[in-house]
């Protein structure tokens, strides 16, 4: 599990955020941005970690858990960086639908987002320091009574 979700709350902080989301105002407007990170650095340790954690919370012996720990830790270090990143992400993309899902079923919208720039997000919210990288914005919160779409029909492409 190498993802993170940031928190972003300051009106402020969030202003400054628009011009890095293209513009984009639901990153102020909402309630609340969440940023879904992946962290930049993975290695074996994590999935020591994460073993530890199955471990304290369903304690779990450690017969059971070795064979998949060895299995993770193998194909971790045997992976490049580059697919490291790109397997973390997707990783975010499952956290994300399920995010979006919870929002949904509690009546609060949700606007996902891959238009702004990375890195200048990470920079703005000092996540290098934390070794994460943003890969996506989920402004979330209720509907404005006067936003004018909210009554429009969905227009998407048919899948099949």
């Amino acid at each position: 599990q190498t993802l993170k979700l940031v928190v972003v709350e300051d009106k402020t902080t969030r202003e400054n955020l628009v011009s890095l989301s293209y513009g984009q105002r639901q990153v102020v407007d909402a309630s609340h941005l969440f940023v879904l990170c992946v962290q930049t650095k993975i290695n074996s340790d994590d999935v020591d970690n994460h073993f530890k954690n199955i471990k304290k919370i369903r304690a779990t012996p450690d017969d059971v858990l070795e064979p998949f720990k060895a299995q993770m830790k193998s194909t971790i270090e045997n992976m490049s960086e580059d697919n490291k990143l790109i397997w973390a992400t997707k990783q975010a993309y499952i956290a994300l639908g399920n995010l979006m899902t919870v929002c949904a079923v509690e009546g609060i919208d949700s606007c996902p987002m891959e238009g702004f720039i990375p890195e200048a997000i990470d920079k703005a919210l000092n996540l290098e320091a934390m070794n994460l990288k943003s890969v996506l914005l989920l402004p979330v919160g209720f509907r404005a009574e006067d936003d004018m779409f909210s009554g429009f029909k969905k227009v998407r492409k048919q899948l099949l």
